[in-house]
């Protein structure tokens, strides 16, 4: 073989381990999304249930006589439960926006592709 082609070769094999390194960390971060929207439904359902408590602990104190029900102690821990949970999906989704930054950055179209040399307007291509 030639230099030229050693060369060539060494390019192409190049490319070859660098797109399929591009599409490992895509995939690993494409299945981290899916286990994160997983957790995401885990805390949809932990919040449907603190509201429901929520709701249960606003009807109690209702029942109770209370005028305010909002100022006693288990509405207020359940609303306080219910705003971390809230707090917990915004990170989820927040992480998983991140996530998708990174994928659209790592892309191997736009990593490996070189833009073709366009003529600059005006001019005739010949």
């Amino acid at each position: 073989m030639s230099g030229d082609q050693k060369a060539a070769a060494v390019k192409g094999l190049k490319t070859v381990l660098i797109c399929a390194k591009i599409f490992i960390l895509n995939t690993w971060r494409r299945l981290v999304m899916v286990g994160r929207y997983g957790l995401i439904c885990l805390q949809r359902q932990k919040l449907r249930r603190a509201w429901r408590r929520l709701g249960a602990q606003v009807m109690e104190s209702l029942a109770a006589g209370e005028v305010n029900p909002m100022l006693t102690d288990g509405v207020k821990d359940a609303l306080q439960k219910a705003g971390g949970i809230i707090e917990i999906r915004d990170r989820h989704y927040q992480a998983i926006a991140g996530l998708k930054i990174k994928i659209a950055a790592a892309c191997a179209c736009e990593s490996l592709a070189e833009p073709p040399e366009e003529p600059p307007p005006g001019e005739d291509p010949k």
